[in-house]
């Protein structure tokens, strides 16, 4: 199996740091605004990338979660113990996808998640205890459209994703994934504009508490990882595991294709921001008004204010203005921003 060379990861991560170009933005958030990221890792653990994926966690003492298949627990108990060891939690991702999908009969998704329940109880040894005292979790593989049937007894937090990193490529046409360019969209999906087929927002747009989903099944997923959390963290995320702290038991807090909520912001609040591509700055948030300034692509700006038809008010070379905010790539959770009248 193919196995990716401390030389080779090195050089992926410097070569999307120059893509993104990150040294052209100062990319430390003003603090006051919670920035909690939840990132979880689907369909292993394998012993060829949850390892790794482990260790890139570690080095930014970021917490996850990670989605469990039961048909995977054989084997890899050790992956899972440490899993828990490291603080990170794990969610029951029934035994194999196929028959049990969204839509559907309850029965087969309740068998599916006891025999993975068990199973996973069984293989965590000593850190059985540490599980236990984790808020259960269900993830329905493909995405769920209800919570998890109801079991007597069982009481867990049924979770989809905000943000697909499509890590798997599924809605990138085109892309050849064994090049940079299918590197380059799985970071796009997260920390820019989305490349796959279907999906509008970034992590940045969701904000405090966007649930992202990976896999630990695809060498990719270790590649951008590190470039991910490293600009995530300058812009002022914790990385944390699962539950968020005000989702309940019994509930299915996401629900696929919700745009994120615009939020008030917090007044006073300033992000800084990269311009995605030359644009204008205006002096009224609407297209037919006075230009007040033209910047090149890849300019730093402030973020000061966004208003409820697009646009952000930021500030530039001393002056300020409105830019949409498609043009914009703003280094911090958008709700954070006050929200303009």
């Amino acid at each position: 199996m193919f196995r990716v060379s401390r030389a080779f990861l090195g050089f992926v991560t410097a070569l999307c740091l120059f893509i993104l170009n990150l040294s052209s933005a100062p990319v430390s958030a003003q603090s006051g605004a919670p920035f909690r990221v939840y990132m979880t890792f689907e369909d292993g653990p394998t012993d060829a990338y949850t390892p790794q994926i482990l260790d890139i966690l570690a080095q930014y003492n970021a917490k996850a979660t990670f989605m469990i298949a039961g048909s995977e627990i054989e084997g890899h108990e050790a992956l899972i113990q440490r899993e828990v060891r490291e603080g990170h939690a794990l969610i029951n991702h029934l035994w194999s996808e196929p028959g049990v999908y969204a839509g559907a009969p309850d029965e087969p998704v309740i068998e599916s998640y006891l025999k993975t329940e068990e199973t996973l109880r069984a293989a965590l040894g000593d850190q059985l205890p540490r599980y236990n005292a984790q808020i259960k979790l269900f993830w329905q593989p493909g995405g769920g459209a209800k919570p998890l049937p109801p079991i007597e007894g069982v009481h867990v937090i049924t979770y989809n994703w905000n943000v697909n990193s499509d890590d798997c490529g599924w809605g990138l046409s085109g892309i050849d994934l064994d090049t940079i360019a299918f590197d380059q969209a799985v970071i796009d999906n997260v920390l820019n504009r989305p490349q796959s087929a279907g999906q509008l927002y970034n992590v940045y747009d969701y904000g405090d508490g966007v649930v992202i989903a990976f896999h630990d099944i695809n060498r990719v997923t270790g590649r951008v990882l590190p470039v991910i959390l490293s600009e995530l963290a300058a812009a002022g995320a914790t990385f944390e595991a699962l539950p968020r702290p005000w989702d309940t038991v019994d509930t299915m807090p996401i629900k696929l294709g919700v745009p994120p909520a615009a939020g008030e912001g917090i007044a006073g609040l300033h992000l800084p921001a990269t311009a995605l591509e030359a644009a204008k700055i205006r002096s009224t948030p609407e297209r037919n008004y006075n230009v007040v300034s033209s910047i090149p692509a890849n300019a730093t700006l402030t973020a000061t204010g966004r208003s409820t038809n697009g646009w952000i008010q930021v500030q530039y070379e001393g002056g300020t203005g409105w830019i949409l905010g498609s043009l914009l790539k703003i280094h911090g959770p958008i709700p954070s921003l006050p929200h303009v009248g």
